[in-house]
């Protein structure tokens, strides 16, 4: 007992006392205790102080105007947390998003609040990517400065979308537009123009109107780029036209170069054949020579199902048809030696001599009447005008054009027949051509039974 009250204890029942000890002693040991045991119980409470995990909302969804940096979200990036007003415990530190292709980053403005602000790294372009989604989770400070023993709060989902700033000027598809028209027509649409806008939104990349800047034009444009004409064009007036046209998009800005539109008046399209003369010089001796090598049909975009076509020469004209022949009728008689007392039998239709009336003619030199006979007609020659009988001297003279006999022909082409009214139908004297002959077919009166002569001529 001695030895434990030299030491300041007194065990009793196996307790210990301070009762013993001196007053200093007794000081000394008592505050030593208290504090020892303030020790032990903020080291106990320090372990339980960051119970819970940050909170914030389960999704954002936020706007950024393009060529900017600041994310307006909604509803605002604030983070809360239960520890509050616990140092660090109670305090936010970061925001961290998971993703790294979203070119964004969270800051925390004030950590007690717990308020962020979400930025973007970069400008961001909208004709590049009009949004963006992604992860973020709000973290706190844990248990001191360095954030050891930290808590994160749930993932939430945000979504990006990037405002558009017109920036472009609509630009034209083509550098030039050209068209043709029809005299005489007023076209709903005579073409489409179209401009393009490289901005991402439908306000600043749709083109609202389009605009003719030459003034004084018989054209119109819509809003979809139409242009018509306002009135009849004529092809004698103006046979091409230039007008400068620009456009704007939905946002007011103006297309910075204009596009020219060149617009061709053709005349008013008639059908028929094009590309031939009608004069058509020949030498002769020269061999084949095409006629119109260079015709072709114009048809006006119609459908073409049959093609009939008919080439006649002005040689078919007997009076005109070979520059050779530069005497008329009464001239090539008067050279030729013919009779002045002899007969026409195809005189110029009168009242006398009617029988020419019926026949169809074509105009001479010098007026003369020229008869065309295509074996469907002929001339009935009275009686008393030419004799029944030819004496042994007498002159046919004719001024005859033929035209090529297609081949050997059987039939004979009359130029002149005297023969019997009645019965067998005989003829006492014939002009005619048969193949390539002309033949002359004489038969001698009746009354001369056993007299026999030559009765055909050949040339």
């Amino acid at each position: 007992e001695e030895e434990e009250e030299e030491e300041g204890v007194r065990r009793r029942g196996g307790k210990s006392s301070l009762w013993s000890l001196s007053a200093p002693e007794k000081m000394l040991r008592v505050v030593g205790l208290l504090l020892a045991g303030v020790s032990l119980g903020l080291s106990s409470a320090h372990t339980k102080v960051n119970k819970h995990k940050p909170w914030i909302e389960t999704s954002y969804h936020g706007v950024i105007t393009e060529n900017t940096n600041i994310v307006l979200l909604d509803p605002p990036l604030v983070a809360l947390d239960k520890d509050a007003p616990i140092p660090y415990a109670g305090e936010i530190c970061a925001f961290n998003i998971h993703g790294l292709e979203a070119p964004f980053e969270a800051v925390v403005l004030n950590g007690t609040s717990g308020e962020g602000q979400l930025r973007a790294r970069g400008l961001v372009d909208c004709e590049l990517q009009k949004e963006y989604t992604f992860i973020i989770q709000a973290h706190d400070c844990g248990s001191g400065p360095g954030g050891a023993e930290g808590k994160k709060s749930h993932k939430a989902v945000v979504h990006i979308q990037v405002n558009d700033v017109n920036e472009f000027a609509p630009v034209f598809r083509e550098s030039q537009y050209r068209a043709a028209v029809t005299e005489g027509k007023i076209y709903d649409s005579i073409l489409q123009v179209e401009a393009t806008d490289q901005d991402c939104s439908p306000q600043y990349s749709q083109i609202c109107n389009y605009q003719i800047t030459t003034t004084n034009t018989p054209f119109a444009i819509d809003r979809n780029g139409n242009i018509r004409n306002t009135e009849k064009l004529s092809y004698d007036r103006q046979q091409e036209y230039e007008i400068q046209v620009t456009a704007w998009d939905c946002g007011q800005k103006r297309a910075l170069h204009s596009v020219p539109v060149h617009i061709n008046v053709k005349p008013v399209c008639k059908p028929g054949w094009q590309g031939w003369n009608k004069r058509v010089d020949y030498e002769p001796g020269t061999g084949s020579k095409q006629l119109f090598p260079m015709m072709q049909l114009e048809t006006c975009g119609e459908p073409l199902s049959l093609v009939r076509t008919t080439v006649e020469l002005q040689t078919s004209h007997i009076g005109k048809g070979c520059d050779r022949e530069t005497y008329s009728e009464k001239s090539l008689q008067k050279l030729c030696g013919a009779s002045s007392g002899s007969t026409d039998l195809l005189p110029a239709p009168s009242a006398a001599t009617n029988w020419t009336a019926s026949l169809v003619t074509d105009s001479g030199r010098d007026t003369d009447l020229i008869f065309r006979f295509d074996g469907h007609q002929a001339a009935k020659i009275p009686d008393w005008v030419v004799p029944q009988n030819l004496t042994d001297h007498f002159t046919i003279a004719t001024w005859m054009k033929h035209g090529p006999s297609p081949g050997l022909r059987a039939e004979k082409e009359t130029l002149l027949c005297n023969s019997d009214k009645t019965e067998m139908n005989r003829h006492h004297y014939s002009l005619y051509v048969h193949n390539c002959r002309l033949v002359f077919l004489l038969r001698r009166d009746f009354t001369q039974v056993d007299t026999f002569r030559p009765a055909e001529f050949h040339w």
